[in-house]
């Protein structure tokens, strides 16, 4: 479960856009698999990483700023992704 009272402090997200912007893609848009991903995504980036941590920081238990924001642009990767298949559906019409 992600505590987002606890990620807002750790990270500054002050605002109530940002907070709600935060929410709606931990909530919303993260995927089923968004460990693998971030994982994947700090391999790239030579960070060896492991699921446990990935998950720990998304429920706020432990702070990695830079595991963090890998959460945060898989988040917006598939809200992209759901974007535009909300974008293609209105097409069809």
């Amino acid at each position: 479960m992600t505590n987002l009272n606890k990620l807002y402090s750790y990270y500054d997200v002050s605002t109530p856009i940002q907070q709600k912007a935060l929410k709606e893609l931990l909530l919303n848009h993260l995927p089923k698999e968004y460990t693998n991903k971030v994982i994947e995504k700090l391999q790239a980036k030579d960070v060896t990483i492991d699921r446990q941590t990935v998950r720990n920081v998304k429920a706020g238990i432990s702070k990695n700023i830079m595991v963090f924001n890998a959460i945060i642009e898989v988040a917006r990767e598939f809200k992209a992704i759901s974007d535009r298949l909300k974008e293609n559906l209105q097409n069809l019409k």
